[in-house]
């Protein structure tokens, strides 16, 4: 019985074990151990494999090539075979394939999988350029992917391959795997590989640094590949380049380049933190069917002992930042979308491997010429040289005025010329402003210069108004108020508070901070207070306008904070309110009209309701999370009592991918299918919002060097 017992449990745990490994093919994929390769199940993956290659001799990639097929999911990856556009190395693809079926030859003796590793050296040997670069698809490369390809060590896994069968090591001692001939030319593709490297390497003020993760092939020079991977210093890719450069008898010029990306590197580091993947569980069941992690959110937190490095720097000024699809570089992962802050590696601490093979190879190589480096010393965070919060101040000469305390902001608006062409950027100092700011004139760009201590304020109430006029136009009630006709205005890097509520009378009536008549209205990087209703209120006529916010802090002690009309795009916002309602939207006159909220929070001081409207109105909003002062309950009409508009296109609120802490009674389901055209998640960006009469976020690109944060 006890023997029977011992068969069963080792027959079990053969059966778990096996399951583990089907559950993760690329732990098969990347297996080593030989007992393996000598089972029935690594033939079988062995054979899948085989059909998954191209008859071009690569592979694509991200597929699941364990996985048991059905004889349909068969012919289907045969009809496959003939496709010349997936081949790769990106994510390891190839490479794991040749490397499975090498040691699978090695093992069985099976011809087939030496057959079908030599075609995908084939493969290899014929995307490399003739200045030794790899692209990171061919035989037909489109876009960045003809660049010659660092990013995520597509180059130097292939580097590596090749150097191991030029070597012979491992099983490429296997004359049939690796003949002299095989290793020749991968010995001779390696040393092009190594020419190509040096040829990239970034050199700053005549000095050789690091390496971008993806260079032109024409030039060398860094190059962009997706929207949120800019031309930059990537010590990530940088130090695997290094170990590669290692594995040579060195020259001067790899001496130097060594040298100085070991340099550069220690200048870059940052100590003292930790990236923290926090995951929130009080969001309720609804929310775990989604992701059964939790609500995750990647951040930095202080850890005594740690050092990290950022995925990018800057080239211009070689400090870290994170990157949007907008393309746009920020210092904080909270000023990106949840998809990207979570979804992306923008710190680790796999670099500092690269401090003991250093310290290895200068005593072996070049012991006198070691460069003063540690993983204990002081990283440029803390010794100032960069900063993970704010960029260095802008210049003001790249500014058409210059606001500065005791100044009047209303003066240098009136400097401008009566129509710009062009964007009128006024630079607002650091200071207190106590005044009504009124936007009278075409691309006026009011511009803080710290977000926290350029402020702006003023009480005003209708009552109270003084200013009703203004070179023969109406003038609105607000702190900053936006003239009908005074398009494409720009505010950012400010706060912005109508604080007629807690310095002249304890009241919530209408308090608008910023208050506009025109169009194309951009509202970014900025706090913006109200001690009443209405803090962001923007009402083109006949509420034909288009409005662009990001990263915002909405703090309003009154109802409807943010209220357009027309079409209003919002991302990466924060709203704080009182008792009363948050988002309102007006979109009488067209059934297009939306508000569209992403990637935002909204939290209330007491329970109050997410939003309402009394004219027809269209709501959509992505990736959000609502704490539990946020009533259960949906956006609905204001009023119990009484109808101002009967509004005959009816509750049109659509929500994807949002959550209320402690859960939801089922109006917060995922329901895009009811949309209109059933648009995509992805389908929701400014420019659907905009119906592609307008591109925000190109202008924001263009002005970014005033506006960076």
């Amino acid at each position: 019985m006890t023997r029977l017992f011992l068969f069963l449990l080792c027959f079990i745990m053969s059966l778990s074990t096996m399951a583990q490994r089907r559950g993760n093919y690329r732990q098969v994929l990347n297996e080593t151990d030989p007992a393996f390769f000598a089972t029935g199940e690594a033939r079988r993956v062995g054979e899948q494999v085989l059909l998954y290659q191209r008859d071009i001799g690569g592979w694509p990639k991200n597929i699941d090539m364990v996985k048991a097929l059905s004889p349909e999911e068969q012919q289907r990856v045969i009809a496959d075979k003939k496709r010349t556009d997936d081949c790769t190395t990106d994510n390891n693809a190839t490479i794991t394939q040749m490397r499975y079926l090498a040691q699978l030859f090695d093992a069985t003796g099976g011809e087939r999988y030496a057959a079908g590793f030599t075609r995908g050296l084939d493969y290899l040997l014929s995307g490399q350029y003739d200045n030794g670069g790899w692209p990171q698809f061919w035989p037909n490369p489109q876009g960045y992917q003809q660049h010659i390809t660092f990013n995520d060590n597509a180059m130097a896994n292939t580097m590596y391959l090749l150097y191991e069968i030029a070597q012979g090591n491992g099983v490429f001692k296997n004359k049939r795997l690796a003949t002299k001939k095989i290793r020749r030319q991968c010995a001779e593709a390696f040393d092009k590989g190594i020419d190509c490297i040096l040829r990239c390497q970034i050199y700053k003020n005549g000095k050789p640094t690091i390496w971008c993760q993806q260079n032109d092939r024409e030039t060398y020079q860094p190059a962009k590949a997706r929207a949120y991977e800019l031309p930059s210093f990537t010590p990530s890719e940088s130090v695997v380049l290094m170990h590669l450069l290692m594995l040579v008898e060195p020259t001067d010029e790899i001496r130097a380049a060594i040298h100085g990306a070991m340099r550069w590197i220690d200048d870059h580091k940052i100590t003292g933190l930790r990236v923290d993947r926090n995951y929130s569980r009080n969001y309720g069941s609804q929310y775990a069917a989604l992701n059964p992690r939790g609500w995750l959110n990647t951040s930095l937190v202080e850890s005594e002992g740690s050092v990290i490095w950022a995925r990018f720097y800057d080239l211009e000024m070689e400090q870290p930042y994170v990157c949007d699809r907008d393309g746009l570089p920020k210092k904080k992962m909270e000023n990106i979308c949840r998809e990207r802050r979570n979804g992306y590696g923008w710190y680790n601490d796999r670099v500092a491997s690269i401090y003991a093979a250093y310290d290895q190879w200068c005593k072996k190589h070049s012991p006198d010429y070691r460069e003063d480096v540690s993983l204990t010393t002081p990283g440029a965070n803390v010794t100032g040289k960069i900063s993970l919060t704010d960029y260095p101040a802008v210049d003001e000469a790249l500014f058409d005025a210059v606001v500065r305390p005791g100044q009047k902001i209303q003066d240098a608006i009136s400097r401008a010329p009566e129509n710009p062409i062009t964007p009128w950027k006024i630079l607002i100092k650091k200071g207190h402003y106590n005044e009504k700011v009124i936007v009278d004139r075409p691309n006026i760009c009011l511009i803080g210069e710290h977000r926290d201590s350029t402020i702006i304020t003023y009480a005003e109430v209708s009552e109270t108004q003084t200013i009703r006029e203004y070179r023969g136009k109406d003038v609105g009630m607000g702190v900053i108020v936006i003239q009908e006709g005074a398009d494409d205005c720009l505010i950012s890097r400010m706060t912005v508070h109508n604080n007629y509520g807690s310095t002249i009378e304890s009241t919530t009536k209408h308090q608008m901070s910023i208050f506009g008549r025109a169009t194309r209205t951009i509202v970014i990087n900025a706090t913006v207070k109200a001690d009443g209703n209405d803090a962001l209120s923007l009402w083109a006529r006949g509420g034909e306008g288009m409005y662009y916010h990001a990263d915002l802090d909405i703090d309003c002690m009154g109802v409807d904070f943010l209220c357009p009309r027309g079409w209003c795009y919002a991302t990466r916002c924060n709203f704080y309110g009182n008792r009363s309602a948050l988002i309102w939207h007006d979109g009488r006159g067209d059934q297009a009209k939306r508000l569209v909220i992403t990637d935002s929070e909204f939290d209330c001081r007491e329970q109050a309701p997410l939003g309402r409207y009394h004219h027809d109105a269209q709501f959509y909003i992505l990736r959000s999370r609502l704490s539990v002062n946020v009533k259960d309950e949906n956006i609905r009409y204001a009023y119990t009592d009484k109808v101002l508009d009967p509004c005959p296109w009816g509750l049109r609120v659509y929500y994807h991918d949002c959550v209320r802490e402690g859960g939801h009674s089922g109006w917060l389901n995922n329901n895009f299918h009811t949309a209109p055209g059933s648009p995509k998640p992805s389908d929701i960006t400014p420019r659907w919002t905009f119906d592609g009469k307008w591109d925000p976020e190109q202008k924001v690109k263009e002005m970014w060097d005033v506006l960076r944060y």
